[in-house]
């Protein structure tokens, strides 16, 4: 039996939840976990439609891109297409899971696929994540060293970009008297006690910080563990919004464009004035991405795609490079396969449809 807590768990091994923007509401936002999944339906929005899709063909999981819910609902009598939607869902007992922000942020994630599908290769991240990175510094006494490092390096500290095992140590003397009602593990109640221990550090990402953190309390030896966690300024290579590539052949720009064009299926294409007459650097971030225009222009594209560019966000672009909007289900509709295919990769034996349903609340003529 494959439950929607199975689910959850699996996709959150891959898009952990601390990688979504503070302002976002990745997860699942309606269900029981611990109810049967019998399928899922993966879609980029959720609808009325898509849920009643999923009703009709037996799944009662539905995964998507964008959370149905995203501000604080009040009231649930069926007044806006987010409150008929929630209310349908739980009128059929389907659960709805939403891998928004945490899946822009992975390698391999929303522009990632973009890329794919546009053939840009030799991927980097464009805007490195901030703020995802911790140091735990532990006291912990000498014969314990070890056994304390091996605990936290199982449970993912230490994790440093291509190396793993990081770990920085200091010997020196600690001090210690338990008072009444303590049970320590060295010493005695009433009585000072000197220790030789290890300073020891360990570098820890958010979404490993938890299970770090249960680790060392089991493993040390410490009554009371003395120990820090520090925030680190340190961006993170492999987590982030956006990527940067290049094209295996420059593209003249007349090709360039049919090239995109004919890729996300687009009958028009808005962008701001040519810069270049050929195009091989492109910088893309799948869904609204202007405010990383900077970071595509410091990277030395000759062309940015994304979507939901304003008028004057354009001027931005001049003689920089080419600014793109292709639209924001255009240049994210790649996303429903890459779930899917994720799903199916971890749970072979198991329904998954990928919607019929056109999301798009918007018509290019």
């Amino acid at each position: 039996m494959i439950t929607c807590h199975n689910l959850c768990e699996e996709l959150e091994q891959w898009a952990p939840l601390e990688f979504q923007a503070a302002y976002d509401n990745s997860g699942l936002i309606v269900g029981d976990p611990g109810m049967e999944v019998h399928g899922v339906m993966v879609a980029l929005d959720v609808t009325e439609e898509v849920i009643l899709e999923a009703v009709s063909k037996g799944c009662n999981f539905v995964l998507t891109h964008h959370p149905i819910i995203f501000k604080g609902l009040k009231q649930l009598i069926g007044k806006t297409e987010v409150e008929r939607c929630v209310i349908l869902a739980l009128r059929h007992n389907v659960a709805l899971y939403a891998a928004h922000t945490n899946l822009d942020s992975i390698h391999g994630g929303v522009s990632h696929a973009l890329a794919e599908a546009l053939t840009v290769k030799n991927l980097s991240i464009l805007a490195p994540r901030e703020d995802l990175l911790f140091t735990l510094s532990v006291f912990t006494p000498l014969e314990s060293t070890d056994a304390v490092a091996e605990a936290l390096f199982s449970a993912g500290a230490g994790r440093v970009g291509q190396y793993d095992e990081c770990h920085f140590s200091l010997d020196g003397k600690g001090t210690f008297r338990p008072l009444k009602g303590s049970n320590p593990a060295l010493g005695k109640q009433g009585e000072r006690s000197v220790v030789l221990e290890q300073w020891q550090h360990f570098v820890v990402s958010q979404e490993r910080r938890g299970a770090v953190q249960t680790a060392m309390e089991l493993s040390h030896p410490y009554e009371v563990v003395a120990h820090t966690w520090t925030s680190m300024e340190n961006s993170r290579s492999d987590v982030g919004f956006a990527v940067v590539g290049d094209l295996e052949q420059a593209m003249c720009w007349d090709d360039f464009i049919k090239h995109v064009k004919s890729v996300l299926g687009l009958t028009a294409l808005r962008h701001s004035p040519k810069v270049h007459d050929e195009v091989k650097r492109i910088a893309l971030c799948g869904g609204a991405g202007v405010d990383l225009l900077p970071l595509a222009i410091r990277s030395g594209a000759q062309a940015f795609i994304t979507a939901d560019i304003s008028y004057h966000r354009y001027f931005e672009a001049k003689g920089a490079l080419v600014m793109m909007d292709v639209g924001h289900w255009e240049s994210e509709q790649f996303t429903i396969q890459l779930l899917a295919d994720y799903i199916r990769r971890k749970f072979p034996n198991f329904a998954i449809l990928t919607t019929t349903s056109l999301t798009n609340p918007m018509i290019t003529v």
